[in-house]
């Protein structure tokens, strides 16, 4: 047995070679610009040696474990596979060769492990082709389509087609190859009998995902950085980096792991105001902007996260974040959150953390941060401002301590709850508890504000105001729909302003399209909200209680709520946007927004609720006339148009202009009673 192996087919004589499933794909056939310059070097490099115009080329160490008679590489993983796809190219008519490259093998992936033995049997007519290998291979019957989109399979083509180019010229390869004296390509072998499968070990010795150079780079540059900072730092800083922090984002996931390491920095630096955006900024930053406070932000919040992986909270903002492709300002914001505290109290939390990490989830989540300068910047500032309290925040906000950046609105809240929560422990967990209902995300200011009782906020009242409010929102929207809406429309004009519209506020609570929402609406201290809410009781079925609302109003035709209340199908997708559910008063008349605004073809509101109770008669109609806000917009039924103006529907006809004009406070009735009572004769 030789127990020093220095050539591949050395090794293979020994040991199958077996590339692991935590191990990355093949990445030296990339064509990203790093590879093709390592590819490129490296096969010169080899054919300069195998024609011996060089020395014989060293690949340094190949560190792997013994499991009996398989070798499990740990580092060195790219090379082997380079110079098992060599000796392929040279041993492509030789038979005796087929069982030892058999005996290299990757458990990556299925698809890579099958092509390269379909690969290794087939190999002479792959490489003997007048086409390029890769052309070759996928157009033979031994390959499976849904292999090319396997990475190593993309980077085993490329390196095949390159090997091709560069030692399809030279003669005796295979024998040059493997010159038992000369040996052109070695490598010093390390077999590692008491290894292990350790995670942190693979971490030191392979990157993952992501071509090593770019983490290493970025971790060399940031260590040269801090030994300039704070040299007394270095040690301690590098070692937990390898190991204990390593560890941890190790974790939260293999597949990125050198990924969300970057992300994490990124992220931090971006909220420091260093960088204006994390994305691809290793590579091209200017690491002397980062300052003594960023090494220690990082270093606190790692250390926390190592010792506190129970807290589920202080993990979520901080990697959720990090495992996501595409991160929002609001995440960046409760990411600083988290940081800004750890680097005040030094790694420490207590109480103070729990509150802190409340207030700032309930301002951000009920305020929208959309815009880099006019939101998140001020949102970040604003929580530096308030960094000095980070262990008294309660009492800060109790004395109406101001917060910049936020939603006032919800800042006010947040003070009221503070006076609240310091001054009665019942109240305070009743707050915690509603704090918890996902529709409204710590926004509970509705049942706050309608629980004040003589100049005093009373626990029953909140509570039970709490309760009613509770079951008609699920996580995502109100449980029910349109029937909650026209108990609301039943008890007065609910609607909130948004520009020139009015909207009967969507479901979505977080509001992407600038619309207020039901939460809105329920959080505005609304008196007919008041009203609805009075009106419950929790002993009895909440759906039945709105509709009994809904049938008992009386609400007379004129109004323009009596057409929603009435006829639920307006609320539709082919009548308006669910995302907007916007009207618009157009010189006194109600006009139903079909998208976002109105300057596109809309319905009149009178008309489209006509259309449909004339199809409950069976008589066909349709709305129609001109595009935009201020159009002509009438209801077509047979030869007859019908407009509704100042309270009227008025009926005419191309030949003797108006024929009919309603003029009772029934509209509706009088309309339909004239077109039955005119066209069905006609029929």
């Amino acid at each position: 047995m030789n127990t020093n192996p220095e050539t591949l087919l050395e090794l293979l004589n020994e040991y199958s070679i077996e590339i692991p499933v935590v191990q990355r794909d093949y990445a030296q056939g990339r064509i990203d610009d790093d590879a093709s310059m390592v590819r490129n070097i490296l096969l010169s490099d080899m054919k300069a040696a195998i024609l011996r115009e060089t020395a014989p080329l060293d690949l340094n160490f190949v560190y792997g474990k013994d499991e009996g008679s398989k070798f499990i590489p740990i580092d060195g993983q790219q090379r082997l596979t380079t110079l098992f796809l060599l000796h392929l190219y040279a041993f492509c008519d030789d038979d005796s060769k087929t069982e030892l490259l058999n005996r290299f093998s990757y458990r990556t992936r299925t698809s890579s492990r099958r092509f390269l033995e379909c690969l290794v049997e087939n190999r002479a007519g792959v490489i003997s082709s007048e086409q390029a290998p890769s052309e070759e291979i996928m157009d033979s019957e031994w390959f499976a389509s849904n292999w090319k989109y396997d990475p190593t399979v993309q980077s085993v083509f490329v390196m095949l087609d390159e090997m091709h180019t560069v030692f399809s010229d030279v003669n005796n390869l295979a024998a040059r190859l493997t010159d038992d004296e000369y040996k052109p390509i070695v490598f010093k072998f390390l077999e590692m009998k008491n290894l292990g499968m350790e995670d942190s070990l693979y971490i030191k010795l392979n990157a993952r995902g992501k071509p090593l150079t770019h983490f290493e780079n970025f971790k060399a540059r940031l260590i040269g950085r801090l030994a300039d900072v704070l040299p007394d730092l270095t040690v301690q800083f590098e070692n937990r980096f390898d190991v204990a922090w390593s560890d941890l984002f190790w974790s939260k996931g293999h597949s990125r792991f050198d990924q969300t390491y970057l992300d994490f920095f990124g992220i931090l630096l971006m909220n420091s105001g260093i960088l204006r955006s994390d994305a691809n900024w290793a590579n091209t930053f200017d690491f002397n902007r980062i300052q003594e406070k960023d090494f220690k932000i990082a270093l606190y919040t790692l250390d926390y996260l190592c010792n506190n992986s129970e807290n589920k909270i202080v993990q979520d903002f901080i990697f959720t974040p990090l495992l996501e492709d595409r991160r929002t300002y609001p995440q960046r914001v409760l990411f600083h959150a988290v940081t800004t505290y750890l680097y005040n109290s030094e790694g420490a939390g207590d109480k103070s953390f729990d509150d802190w990490l409340r207030v700032i989830k309930n301002l951000t989540t009920n305020h929208r941060i959309d815009e880099y300068d006019k939101a998140y910047r001020p949102a970040i500032e604003g929580i530096n401002k308030i960094a000095g309290y980070w262990d008294c925040l309660l009492d800060y906000l109790a004395k109406d301590g101001a917060i910049s950046g936020f939603n006032q609105e919800q800042v006010r809240e947040e003070q009221q709850k503070a006076k609240i929560i310091i001054a009665d422990k019942d109240f305070a967990t009743a707050i915690y508890e509603a704090e918890k209902h996902q529709y409204f995300t710590g926004q509970i200011r509705s049942a706050l504000y309608y629980a004040v009782e003589k100049d005093a906020f009373d626990l029953a009242v909140f509570e039970t105001i709490w309760s009613k409010i509770s079951v008609l929102f699920s996580a995502t929207r109100p449980i029910h729909g349109h029937t909650l809406r026209r108990a609301l429309l039943a008890l007065g004009d609910y609607t909130i302003p948004v520009s020139d519209y009015r909207t009967l506020c969507v479901d979505d609570p977080n509001e992407g399209e600038r619309t207020p929402s039901m939460k809105q609406l329920f959080s505005s201290r609304s008196k007919i909200v008041k009203l609805l809410l009075d009106s419950l009781s929790l002993d009895d079925d909440i759906d039945a209680q709105l509709k009994q609302v809904i049938q008992s109003s009386d609400i007379p035709q004129t109004d323009w709520r009596y057409c929603f209340i009435k006829l639920p199908s307006l609320f539709k997708s082919d009548t308006m946007s669910a995302a907007h559910l916007r009207l618009r008063n157009v010189s006194g008349e109600w006009i139903i927004v079909r998208h976002k605004a109105s300057n596109g073809y809309n319905e009149g509101l009178y008309e489209a609720a006509l259309c449909k109770i004339l199809a409950q008669k069976n008589i066909e109609s349709w709305c129609d006339g001109d595009v935009g806000t201020w159009a002509d917009r009438y209801l077509v039924v047979d030869e007859y148009r019908i407009r509704y103006k100042k309270g009227s529907f008025v009926v005419s006809d191309s030949e003797n202009g108006i024929v009919h004009n309603t003029t009772t406070d029934k509209p509706f009735s009088e309309a339909v009673n004239f077109l039955v009572n005119t066209i069905t004769p006609n029929k």
